[in-house]
C-alpha cells in the first residue's frame, strides 16, 4: 500500500498550515505530536485544504503523519468469537 505524504508537508510547513486555518503554530504543532487532527477541526481542514488548491483528502485528515489505513481484506489473521451475542436471535442465519 502507498504512504500518504504529512498533511503538515502538503500545506508546506506548521506555520503556513497554521495561517492558513488561523490557528496558532503551537497548537498545529500539537496535532502533528499527538499524530491526530481533533475530529471537530477535521472538516474544516480538508475544506480548507481543498479551497487552497492542495492535493488532500479525507485520508490525509485521518492519518495527518501520513500513515495509510490498515489493509484489512488482505490480512491472513482470522478473527474469531466464540460468545453469543445478547442482540443476536436464535434461528436467525447471517
Amino acid at each position: 500500500m502507498e504512504q500518504l505524504a504529512s498533511i503538515f508537508d502538503v500545506f508546506g510547513g506548521i506555520r503556513p498550515m497554521a495561517r492558513a486555518l488561523n490557528e496558532s503554530p503551537s497548537k498545529v504543532m500539537a496535532w502533528k505530536q499527538a499524530g491526530h487532527i481533533p475530529a471537530r477541526k477535521q472538516a474544516e481542514v480538508l475544506e480548507k485544504g481543498n479551497a487552497l488548491g492542495l492535493l488532500i483528502t479525507a485520508e490525509h485528515v485521518v492519518f495527518p503523519l501520513g500513515h495509510p489505513a490498515p489493509n484489512v481484506a488482505g490480512s491472513e489473521a482470522s478473527v474469531v468469537c466464540d460468545e453469543n451475542p445478547k442482540a443476536q436471535r436464535k434461528g436467525r442465519s447471517q
